[in-house]
């Protein structure tokens, strides 16, 4: 019988059944097995392939699984095989037939990679730049080799089509396009954060920041070469000496910037302005110093720590850098040396140094302690004073000297009620608990909150060709001469300190000197050399700008004294 031309494959050994696998042999072929039962055997001559190698055949082809429905054509073998020869038997005279392949839909397999040749890249004709896009390529020969603006079309100068202006470069005349003819440019206006720098060295301008580096990093790329190019060479050389002068300049600005921020901390630690510690916290701190270097005994220091508590407790004064009647002693001296013809003393006045608390910032309170241990022991002031220090009516005749704690919450509690806004701002509002110094308006403003009228002198410069204030002394001597019942001492305020005017002497020859009192001198020295701490010729006073807090009377009504919660002065010369 015939058998179908294709047979599915029953297993992975090819068309035969089980039973003849054994029949495969090792070198991949089959023996063609004998006809049983009108059936052919499993591997016949194949009618997909001729017995001719050179006929029929077809590259890159796969027979797949799936075969067109439809009745195969019919195929016959030829009854003459020989099944015992391994090999094939010569070609009979009769032609086997031909299997019909047209009735076959066979997929055929796709190149490897999976996807359709690559197409051709055209070249460029004038580059070695290709693109398998004929568009792309047009583009690209347009915009690169065609282009007056392209990087790759160099020129000596490129002008500017809109204007008169020239570049070395195609990319400084497209930036200039896009900037100065932004309205006709079709590219987008260059952010702000993108503007046109220039260059340090040769001063070309429209470089972005990227552009500049790059261009400056060209300037010191090789070293000027010898010979003929000698005016590159220079200019390079000037180049390098702008570098330099610009390097050296910007080194000196930091110097003198970190010198401002060092003198700056310096003078706010000097002024208390740091906040760093307070009167209580550096008194407890110089005490333990004392101790350790010897000028107090252990006795001492706790003595003095104990005084201090009481104070900072009390609000009063420790008196412990006190010089009673100072103003008495100086009187006497003063009368009795050579050459003085008149002294003139402002009423009973004591001296305060600085302790170790306030050494260093405490001079303005010194200085008003003592102001106001003239005022405390005059019937005209003291009732006023105290009865603003206290508080309270009854306890005038138990008050003492104010602590500098004391003083603090005094000018304090002036802010809060409206005097001198300007210098609590100043300040920043809080003096209580700081080492921050005081002046001549934290001075005036304390004295007017206690209903004391004050006036503030500012002799704002010099008046004499050799930086002295001549025209000062003598209205110092006019204020001390004057012949009042009571003349209290004066709170004079310069540069950096602050000392308190009780006296004036006339010298012969109409020679001025001033009797000024020093917080900074302490009380042994003051005693051991007297005349020669307070005595200041014209000579010595030559700070630019002096101040000097009046007291004028007192504030007998409302109406004057907030009339003074705003500060103002007197300059002379005006």
């Amino acid at each position: 019988g015939e058998s179908p031309p294709y047979r599915e494959l029953e297993d992975s050994y090819g068309l035969c059944g089980p039973e003849d696998r054994s029949q495969i042999s090792k070198n991949g072929r089959t023996s063609p097995l004998h006809p049983s039962n009108g059936q052919t055997g499993c591997l016949s001559d194949n009618p997909f392939v001729e017995d001719s190698e050179e006929e029929d055949t077809e590259e890159d082809t796969t027979v797949c699984s799936v075969v067109e429905k439809g009745e195969p054509p019919k195929i016959s073998v030829q009854p003459d095989s020989n099944p015992e020869s391994p090999r094939k038997r010569p070609r009979q005279d009769t032609q086997s037939p031909k299997p019909n392949k047209s009735s076959l839909t066979l997929p055929l397999r796709r190149p490897t990679g999976g996807c359709s040749p690559e197409p051709a890249r055209l070249p460029c004709p004038m580059c070695s730049h290709s693109d398998t896009n004929p568009e792309s390529l047009q583009e690209h020969v347009n915009r690169v080799h065609l282009d007056d603006l392209s990087p790759l079309v160099q020129s000596s100068q490129h002008k500017c089509p809109l204007c008169s202006q020239q570049f070395p470069n195609p990319t400084l005349l497209e930036d200039h396009f896009h900037t100065s003819h932004s309205d006709l440019s079709p590219a987008r206006p260059p952010h702000p954060a993108h503007q046109a720098l220039s260059c340090p060295i040769c001063s070309q301008t429209g470089w972005s920041a990227a552009q500049l580096q790059l261009h400056v990093d060209s300037h010191f790329a090789t070293p000027p070469s010898p010979g003929p190019s000698t005016s590159l060479s220079s200019g390079h050389s000037s180049a390098s000496d702008l570098v330099l002068a610009q390097e050296m300049e910007r080194r000196e600005r930091d110097r003198r910037r970190l010198e401002e921020e060092r003198q700056f901390a310096s003078l706010q630690a000097l002024y208390g302005m740091d906040e760093q510690g307070n009167f209580t916290q550096q008194s407890a701190s110089g005490l333990r110093k004392a101790v350790v270097s010897g000028q107090l005994s252990v006795v001492d220091y706790y003595e003095r720590s104990h005084n201090l508590a009481q104070s900072e407790r009390s609000g009063v004064d420790d008196g412990s850098s006190v010089s009673h009647r100072i103003t008495t002693v100086i009187r006497g001296l003063s009368v009795g040396s050579h050459g003085v013809l008149g002294t003139w003393m402002a009423s009973r006045t004591d001296h305060f140094s600085a302790t170790f608390g306030d050494k260093g910032w405490g001079c303005g309170f010194r200085n008003l302690q003592m102001l106001l241990s003239c005022l405390l022991n005059t019937t005209q002031y003291r009732e006023t004073v105290a009865m603003r220090l206290a508080g309270n009516k009854n306890l005038v005749g138990m008050v003492g000297m104010p602590s500098i704690p004391r003083l603090q919450k005094v000018i304090e509690d002036a802010w809060r009620e409206g005097f001198d806004q300007a210098g609590c701002e100043q300040l920043g509002g809080r003096l209580v608990n700081t080492r921050k110094w005081i002046g001549a308006t934290e001075v005036a403003t304390f004295l007017s909150f206690c209903c004391v009228d004050t006036e503030i002198i500012d002799f704002h410069r010099p008046t004499a060709g050799d930086g002295s204030h001549p025209v000062m002394f003598q209205w110092l001597l006019d204020y001390f001469s004057s012949g009042q019942t009571v003349i209290p001492p004066l709170y004079l305020q310069h540069q950096g300190h602050s000392r308190t005017v009780v006296g004036v002497e006339q010298l012969a020859g109409a020679g001025i000197k001033l009797i000024i009192l020093d917080p900074s001198h302490s009380a042994t020295s003051l005693q051991q050399n007297t005349m020669r701490l307070v005595r200041k010729t014209l000579a010595s006073m030559k700070s630019k700008q002096y101040q000097v807090v009046v007291v004028r009377g007192v504030l007998d009504t409302t109406a004057k004294r907030d009339n003074k919660k705003v500060i103002r002065s007197t300059r002379i010369p005006p």
